[in-house]
């Protein structure tokens, strides 16, 4: 089978962070990529072809998959750099201070094609919201929002094609599926068509969970209200189903057989079609967001003074592997070319492999 590319953020435009590959235990570290720098709190990697590209330090690197070796680096003025491949181009946001930028790069060089700086960034709350948001690709058109804006790209030439402004600022990253661009402000979630930016329908609570995209299953589109996760339908917005949880919760993943939601140190399976828990995993401080496979989930522990890669079975959520302990920082596994990579705390992207 070939290779499911993990091009983006959340592995695709419906942020579902599942991929059909089957990548089964127990793996090895058997790649290694050097970026250099500070890496607890980096983006997640982005993997499509022989490409790998990943942030560190304020620099983007692109490395060849093929031997490991760094193709290009480039210096930005700036973080939350959230790399998206798509065709022969990178894309990536840049923040820094009170500007933001979207920014497009040739794959095989590094060089700027195209970039647009927003107009406006951030909120009147401080750091909360109005930060520019993490590319989504889908077809010919680029999905970035930036305050209270939510901007459609042509990929290419960076042209705005459309704009839809939202009521408070943006509190996430879009999710794009079935012709629908998903997107949160502060209380609402909204839909919109993606041809046209015209609104569709909105959804509308008290506090919309910060800085997690939706998660669009087969059924439902998946959100959080600080404690209550949502299943609504795509369609209009109605609520499929609902459930609520004693702290804050977070949409996490998706695949055909759960919604999977999760907080600091806790992750819960739920069944798509009403809510219901099938299974919950429990860390003693922290669990990543998942890498979820054809039958496991890949997921980031912190306990007994280390981190560690933990591989759980899909049915059931039992425990079937973990790595020693190691220096992984908090950003989510990866899982594509039959591989499952993770960041280091300190530079590193390590690839673990069967």
């Amino acid at each position: 089978m070939a290779p499911v590319p993990w091009p983006m953020e959340g592995g695709n435009a419906g942020r579902t962070r599942t991929t059909t590959e089957s990548i089964q235990p127990p793996l090895t570290a058997q790649e290694r990529f050097e970026v250099g720098g500070d890496t607890r709190f980096v983006s997640p990697i982005a993997l499509a072809a022989e490409l790998l590209v990943a942030d560190g330090d304020r620099r983007l690197h692109a490395f060849d998959l093929t031997n490991s070796q760094e193709i290009w680096r480039v210096v930005l003025p700036g973080s939350y750099l959230s790399p998206t491949i798509a065709g022969d181009s990178v894309y990536i946001r840049v923040e820094s201070g009170e500007e933001g930028f979207l920014i497009a790069l040739d794959r095989s060089t590094g060089e700027e094609r195209w970039n647009y700086r927003f107009p406006a960034v951030g909120s009147a709350f401080g750091d909360i919201g109005g930060h520019v948001t993490a590319p989504s690709v889908v077809g010919e058109q680029l999905f970035v929002g930036a305050a209270q804006t939510l901007n459609a790209f042509d990929i290419h030439t960076g042209t705005i094609l459309w704009q839809f402004s939202t009521d408070e600022p943006l509190a996430a990253s879009v999710a794009v599926a079935n012709n629908i661009v998903y997107l949160a402000d502060f209380t609402h979630l909204y839909a919109v068509d993606q041809r046209s930016g015209v609104e569709l329908w909105r959804f509308e609570h008290d506090t919309m969970t910060l800085f997690f995209a939706p998660v669009v299953t087969e059924q439902a589109v998946i959100v959080a209200d600080q404690a209550t996760i949502y299943a609504l339908t795509q369609s209009d917005g109605h609520p499929l189903w609902q459930r609520r949880f004693d702290q804050e919760i977070i949409p996490a993943a998706a695949s055909s057989d759960h919604v999977y939601v999760k907080t600091v140190n806790h992750l819960w399976a739920l069944d798509p079609t009403n809510g219901d828990i099938v299974w919950d995993y429990q860390a003693q401080n922290f669990v990543s967001l998942p890498a979820v496979t054809a039958e496991q989930l890949y997921i980031i522990t912190r306990s007994d003074g280390g981190s560690q890669l933990r591989a759980l079975r899909r049915t059931d959520g039992m425990e079937i592997w973990q790595t020693d302990n190691q220096s992984f920082g908090n950003s989510a596994p990866v899982a594509t070319h039959g591989t499952v990579y993770v960041r280091t705390v300190n530079g590193s992207i390590v690839g673990y492999r069967p």
